[in-house]
């Protein structure tokens, strides 16, 4: 995908991997250089994702067509979007977060609350239309890049995970989740260049809500994918026993995907939400930022979200009712815009007791919040 010649870039330095021995979570790795060998091939993908989405809700993708030299391409370019954006323009192109509900354009440190705590976390979101909000003059060198990316994991690698979904869940039309998101309707899906940015007077200890970067929760999103990034921050629950967090392991040229509440919600729970926060690194790669590309996948606009209990033989055994009450159920929009407008900008946790999670009602939808 990269070309020999490119615009130029401020080049991020990650992060060395650590050498702190961490507690790490047992995820399955999914290898699509498997995918089009056949049926039964894609039939051992989707068992493999059907076990991860009953345990952690998080699995790994690895030889799913991007290089590892174009995902640090879009490192380097978000961080360059961040570098070269005066302030003055990123005010001006500040995301309508509060207002519609809409994450394109740019989230400003301190939007969201981690641990009572205002977030050291700065994003830049983009549509895979580019062209329904006006971009920074510093997007402009790399537009063509970014399209094409976003087009390669939307169309590509986010359509062959739905057919497994669909292989997983015996649904009789194979692109049945492929429709829901089709790539020429709208929907709130996107793509965000996300930075970090370190605290050098960050506590030794790492256990405590001190060292949050960003809060236990769950997705918005049907599926998040995170291109994986060498920094040891990101942490999953481990459904059998809610206390325990582990961490989320480095694969060089992977991506982490996860399912958020809308994959929850259609599943009835069988398959789960992953639970997962943020949190500052072990000692050997504090002081240093981190730096990553996302594709967040909702379905279009007018799609309404409930248990898939018709479509699905699988949930038909295993899921009692639907997940919503008959005319309770939101579309993909109004789940989405009132979810952004409301997340972290409630003070979570101010109790200092035992407990481990706090739910709040957004709409017609209750959601949870982990410490």
């Amino acid at each position: 995908m990269v070309a020999n010649t490119l615009a130029e870039v401020d080049h991020f330095v990650p992060v060395e991997p650590t050498k702190e021995p961490l507690d790490y979570a047992d995820l399955e790795t999914l290898d699509f250089s498997s995918y089009d060998k056949g049926p039964e091939a894609r039939k051992e993908l989707a068992a493999q994702l059907r076990q991860a989405m009953k345990t952690h809700g998080f699995f790994v993708i690895e030889n799913h067509g991007i290089s590892e030299e174009d995902i640090m391409r879009q490192v380097d370019i978000g961080h360059t979007i961040f570098n070269r954006t005066p302030q003055e323009e990123k005010d001006r192109l500040k995301a309508d977060i509060l207002g519609k509900g809409e994450y394109p354009g740019f989230k400003p440190r301190g939007h969201w609350k981690s641990g009572g705590k205002p977030d050291r976390i700065e994003n830049f979101n983009v549509n895979r239309n580019m062209r329904a909000h006006e971009q920074p003059k510093a997007l402009e060198p790399y537009r063509a890049e970014i399209q094409t990316i976003v087009d390669t994991v939307h169309r590509d690698i986010l359509g062959k995970i739905l057919r497994l979904f669909v292989i997983a869940l015996e649904i009789a039309d194979e692109d049945f989740f492929v429709k829901l998101f089709n790539y020429d309707k709208h929907d709130e899906s996107w793509a965000r260049w996300m930075q970090y940015y370190a605290d050098n007077d960050d506590k030794a200890d790492a256990t405590g809500d001190s060292s949050l970067w960003l809060g236990g929760h769950q997705d918005l999103s049907a599926l998040s994918l995170l291109f994986s990034q060498p920094m040891a921050s990101l942490q999953v629950r481990d459904y059998e026993d809610d206390a325990q967090w582990k961490y989320v392991r480095h694969v060089s040229g992977a991506i982490i995907v996860n399912a958020g509440e809308i994959m929850m919600w259609w599943t009835g729970n069988y398959f789960k939400a992953a639970v997962h926060r943020v949190i500052q690194p072990p000692s050997d790669q504090r002081g240093h930022n981190r730096s990553g590309f996302f594709y967040f996948a909702v379905p279009n606009d007018d799609v309404v979200i409930n248990t898939l209990l018709e479509e699905s033989p699988v949930l038909r055994a295993h899921v009692k009712q639907k997940w919503f009450p008959d005319g309770e159920a939101p579309t993909s929009k109004e789940w989405c815009n009132n979810r952004i407008r409301v997340t972290g900008q409630k003070a979570l946790f101010q109790n200092q007791d035992a407990k481990s999670t706090e739910k709040q009602k957004i709409g017609t939808v209750m959601t949870t919040w982990y410490r």
